[in-house]
């Protein structure tokens, strides 16, 4: 029997509406990344925008030996994401391999 893995990757173009500084901005996204790596259990990073103090572009990473599993976390991200206050969630991509 064949063991199978799932991996579910996600980018993220958030906008953060209330920063005023790269300080602000490096705050916010900090709180954000523990509480989704909390929540979930994802792997997730900050890889553009990284000068913007307003913009941010975030990718993570889920598996699981269950497609569902992978495809519900991924899901609960973005749920996730649109309800916050902290962040406009502007555009997402995703995908499972």
């Amino acid at each position: 029997m064949e063991d199978k893995l799932f991996v579910g990757h996600g980018r993220l173009d958030l906008h953060i509406g209330n920063c005023q500084s790269l300080k602000d901005k490096r705050r916010v996204i900090k709180s954000l990344k523990e509480r989704l790596r909390n929540h979930y259990n994802i792997a997730i990073c900050e890889f553009g925008d990284l000068s913007l103090w307003q913009r941010t572009q975030l990718a993570f990473v889920t598996c699981s030996n269950d497609k569902s599993i992978v495809d519900s976390t991924m899901k609960k991200v973005i749920d996730f994401l649109d309800k916050t206050h902290l962040v406009s969630l502007l555009d997402f991509k995703m995908e499972i391999i």
